[in-house]
């Protein structure tokens, strides 16, 4: 029987129970990971996605792993991208690919794909650790936009050096692909029992052989946290974690990583191969692996994107082995592939030329093809220039350096000729060139330049490389430069004239700047950034982010990693928090020593707010109810005794006034009692007794008697691992925002980490002593009286009797969202707005309604700071009108949202009671909510919800509330809805979500193919 070739076997999984993929503590089976892969395969078939390409986003998850061979099994073309890429290089990837399909993870990041253009496709959202489909709004056929390959053999579209103004995409073959991973699988012994920890970021045509060569094989493969190569304690930890038998490394990665290793006398000691590629292999870093891998063959591997994976490769290779050279030898060619050198000189150095039985198809050009919507890919030579000098050496290839001023870095091939023309038309400089020597190096002869002079020069050469959008070089002035005999310029002695001190970046600043300028100036900001510009929009890649860390923390003397910088979005958040963290004083503690003292007058009686009031009005006419509880989950790594939650537990209790407030037992005040009196309940549940959701359920059902202070409790879930806190509020004293509040400051206490200013000792008495109800109308009333005039109530159909909660959450996908954001910006009102009138129109839709009324919940704290906790909200009745484009209706509801909370003094129950609708068992105006929760900064739409619904332990006043989860520009809209209007699983919640995606697209430009 003849053996499968590779591909054959890697889309033919089968159905073991051995483990493929593992992420983050999730683990896919072989049977899982092609039961995945066969459902999206069959979406993309039916989407008309074969011979077509298939923009797939990463970051590198297993939905990352599944959308690849599903897009290989439909006979699709993936086309890889991920983080680094500017708004015109993802734009000018979407025109040129012409893609049929978007697919993405429920991780992939909005910011990095906000393309100039919108493609007209539809878009697969995929659950990032279970490859299962979580949004789907693809047609039945493939767009109108979309082209077709002639043939059927285009297997990948790999675009490359965007940063250098002339971008490329390279077409790679399947029978290339093919060859190369049943030599790769063959040559090195791939088998079941080998463990790939994965390192490379998707948009690198070698993340192929580091994904695909493992699973042909049946191993396991063991991926990395998101965007762990910013961190190279998390990087190195990953590696340590997934103890792999194989590896594969960019050398200038591979040398931090082993600096951090070494550091904690870390070894790995399953290692058996380590592959390195993508530049040269220095003798340094080979001992420097040699050492922390005893065990592991040094493998180097060689090659173009052009030449299909890799052509060349050294095995066994010694750091001895490049005695009188820089780099290790690539050694010798793989079957199928010649390697001559072009017009060697004297010495046997020539430029490297490589020849392959199967190449990559060719380039993707710009034009059409012979018949209509088809592509024109030019046929690769059948001999490919490399740019690289090299020369033999025992029958071994050695790369001595580049032909002309392209490098390679990090891994990418990067074209300095523009900058080098640009350079060389400054005032001073009389030529220019660059080099690689861990990274670009430019050298500049200066004509007459006096010495104080030389830092301006260097800053003005940064500068081009800015406007340019290339790596920034260290720059080198130098009075001439070496010749050879040729009259050519000896890069060999430039580059090994770089020492060790120049390579590190530029010096350190004076300690008189500020730490805004000394940032810039580590920065190596080329004169083109300020405090203000983005991280991501300055073109920062992940190996750039890297190096200025490292300069930060030597400068400052911390501890931070690059995530931490990304984080910060900019120069200017990232010096406040430096500044912030260098302060010496002592953290304020939770509770003020004189916090008693500061509590005016004995305990007594306080007036309820009008917030309150309308809040007893609106939930809790009938009497006390559970909907009225609001529950939060802490998570936390490690361990949490009963007494640390407890002391967190009281320290809230006597950090916040309203924690310590009680209803009157007739329910027309509320008392307040000192903090020595009041202790939060808290419920210990043995470590595998219950999940966290049966625990919080549990929790949440239970009344909290608002007679009783605190009007909150806990619950302690120990886990394997993690500890997790779920603490239940009363609505009547906590809003959502405010719970929020109460969880982030209650995992700071469990942490042992600062809590920051503290709110004013009696905060939430002050707000309801000044927002006490009056007792005739406010001249607010007159707004409200005119806007509701001719209101009716709004109301779904439902099946009686099922008013029990129900919570789901849905993605919006990446191109809904940038829909959302184009809409926002076109019509100068906020996001919340436009996704509230796409709601607007989805509901009327799926019910069939017409016009709507919408409640919408807003904070009205009066000057409150947002630092004290309580209940603030105020609901806003909303008049959705008749039928209108999204952008119209995001206007008008733009403005009602601004007038309403200017007037909402005159509260919600004071609105219904004069439009004879209060009284009743359900929501006045509207049993339709639509509301915003922010989440904190650096969140991904897999944090910002739950894609299976959940049950809420809790009935429901209203019918449906819909609640815009956002974080920066990511977003997750969560339905909270009773189970009477979805008595089918949650069809009807699909189906709604479906429309609320089809209005944004459609509105911004994008068009929904579902």
């Amino acid at each position: 029987m003849q053996t499968p070739d590779a591909l054959s076997r890697l889309l033919d999984l089968g159905r073991a129970d051995r483990t493929a993929v593992e992420w983050c503590g999730h683990e896919l089976s072989y049977a899982g990971l092609g039961a995945a892969v066969d459902d999206v395969a069959r979406r993309l078939t039916e989407a008309g996605a074969a011979r077509t390409n298939v923009l797939l986003l990463g970051p590198l998850t297993p939905a990352y792993v599944v959308g690849l061979l599903a897009a290989l099994r439909s006979g699709a073309v993936p086309v890889p991208v991920d983080a680094g890429m500017t708004s015109a290089q993802y734009a000018w990837t979407e025109r040129i690919s012409r893609p049929s399909v978007l697919l993405s993870s429920d991780v992939s990041p909005v910011a990095h794909f906000r393309g100039a253009t919108g493609a007209d496709v539809g878009e697969l959202v995929v659950d990032a650790a279970t490859g299962r489909v979580v949004l789907d709004t693809t047609g039945p056929q493939r767009p109108d936009s979309a082209w077709r390959y002639p043939g059927d053999d285009a297997g990948y579209l790999i675009p490359t050096s965007g940063s250098t103004g002339a971008p490329k995409a390279i077409v790679g073959s399947r029978t290339g692909l093919n060859a190369f991973l049943s030599w790769f699988v063959e040559e090195f012994e791939l088998g079941e029992d080998d463990t790939c920890a994965a390192l490379t970021r998707v948009n690198f045509d070698p993340s192929l052989r580091e994904l695909l060569g493992v699973l042909v094989a049946g191993g396991r493969l063991n991926l990395p946290p998101v965007d762990v190569q910013l961190d190279l304690a998390a990087l190195g930890g990953h590696l340590v974690e997934s103890r792999p038998t194989l590896a594969f490394l960019v050398p200038s990665l591979a040398r931090r990583v082993a600096d951090v290793l070494r550091a904690d006398s870390t070894r790995l000691g399953a290692l058996r191969l380590a592959f390195f590629a993508g530049e040269v292999l220095p003798a340094r870093v080979a001992q420097q692996w040699r050492g922390l891998a005893p065990g592991a063959e040094i493998v180097n591997l060689y090659g173009m994107t052009e030449g299909t994976l890799a052509q060349l490769f050294r095995r066994a290779a010694r750091p001895e082995d490049a005695a009188g050279t820089w780099g290790l030898p690539v050694g010798r060619p793989r079957p199928g592939v010649t390697v001559t050198l072009a017009e060697p000189d004297a010495d046997g150095r020539g430029e490297v030329l490589i020849a392959s039985a199967a190449p990559a198809l060719g380039i993707l050009t710009d034009g059409p093809g012979t018949t209509p919507r088809t592509f024109h890919v030019e046929p690769m030579p059948p001999v490919l220039r490399t740019g690289d000098i090299g020369f033999r050496s025992d029958g071994d290839l050695v790369i001595a350096g580049r032909a002309g001023n392209d490098l390679k870095v990090s891994g990418r091939r990067v074209s300095y000729h523009r900058f080098v023309a640009e350079a060389e038309e400054l005032a001073d400089v009389a030529q220019c060139v660059v080099v690689d020597r861990q990274g670009p190096h430019a050298f500049v002869a200066v004509r007459d330049l006096a010495p104080e002079d030389e830092g301006t020069l260097r800053e003005r050469v940064r500068a081009v490389a800015g406007r340019l959008e290339l790596p920034a070089p260290d720059v080198h002035v130098r009075r001439e430069l070496p010749l050879l005999r040729s009259g050519k310029v000896d890069r060999m002695a430039l580059a090994a004239s770089v020492s060790a001190e120049e390579a590190s970046g530029p010096g350190a600043p004076s300690q008189e700047a500020t730490t805004t300028d000394v940032l810039l100036e580590l920065l190596d900001a080329q004169g083109e950034s300020t405090a203000s510009t983005a991280f991501v929009e300055a073109g920062l890649g992940s190996l750039d982010m890297i190096a200025f860390v490292a300069r930060v923390n030597r400068h400052f003397g911390l501890a931070l990693s690059a995530q931490d910088c990304f984080g910060h979005r900019d120069v200017a958040s990232l010096a406040a928090a430096i500044e912030r963290l260098g302060r010496t004083e002592t953290p304020a503690s939770a509770v003020p020593e004189d916090a008693a003292d500061t509590v005016s007058g004995e305990p007594g009686t306080h007036p309820l707010s009008t917030r309150q009031l309308a809040y007893l009005a609106t939930c809790m006419a009938d009497g006390n109810a559970n909907w009225c509880n609001l529950s939060r989950e802490v998570r936390v790594e490690g361990t949490v005794t009963p007494a640390e939650a407890r002391a967190a537990l009281d320290a809230l209790v006597a950090r916040h006034d309203v924690l310590r407030l009680s209803l009157t037992p007739e329910w027309t005040g509320q008392v307040h009692t000192e903090p020595a009196g009041v202790r939060c309940p808290l419920t210990v549940h043995e470590a595998g007794s219950r999940t966290v959701q049966e625990a919080r359920f549990q929790a949440v059902t239970r009344l909290i008697d608002p007679t009783t202070a605190p009007p909150l409790r806990a619950v302690l879930v120990p886990g394997e691992g993690t500890t997790s806190v779920v603490v239940v509020a009363h609505h009547l004293f906590l809003d959502g925002l405010s719970m929020d509040l109460i969880a982030r400051e209650l995992r700071a206490l469990l942490l042992g980490a600062p809590l920051g200013d503290a709110p004013p000792p009696d905060g939430f008495r002050t707000y309801c002593a000044a927002t006490r109800r009056p007792t005739e109308p406010t001249p607010d009333a007159e707004y409200w009286r005119e806007a509701l005039k001719g209101a009716g109530q709004t109301e779904l159909p439902e099946a009686a009797g099922a008013r029990d909660g129900l919570l789901l959450s849905r993605p919006f996908g990446v191109r809904a969202v940038r829909a959302a954001h184009r809409l926002a910006a076109a019509t100068g009102v906020s996001v919340f707005a436009v996704v509230l009138a796409a709601f607007d129109q989805a509901v009327s839709r799926t019910f069939g309604l017409g016009a709507l009324n919408v409640v919408v919940p807003v904070q009205a704290r009066d000057g409150m700071p947002d630092t004290a906790a309580g209940m603030f909200m105020s609901q806003l009745v909303l008049r959705g009108g008749g039928p209108a484009p999204v952008e119209d209706k995001a206007r008008e509801y733009a403005g009602q949202l601004a007038a309403g909370t200017a007037h909402s003094a005159w509260e919600f129950d004071q609105r219904a009671a004069e439009h004879g609708l209060d009284g009743t068992d359900r929501f006045p105006f509207s049993t339709v909510l639509f509301n915003q929760h922010p989440k904190e900064r650096g969140l991904r739409a897999r944090d910002l919800g739950s894609w299976e619904p959940r049950p809420l332990g809790r009935s429901l006043r209203y019918q449906l509330q819909g609640e815009l989860q956002m974080s920066a520009a990511e977003m997750a809209l969560t339905y909270y809805y009773r189970r009477g209007i979805a008595m089918h699983g949650t069809d009807v919640i699909d189906r709604l979500h479906a429309c609320v995606i089809e209005a944004l697209c459609q509105a911004g430009g994008t068009r929904c193919a579902h």
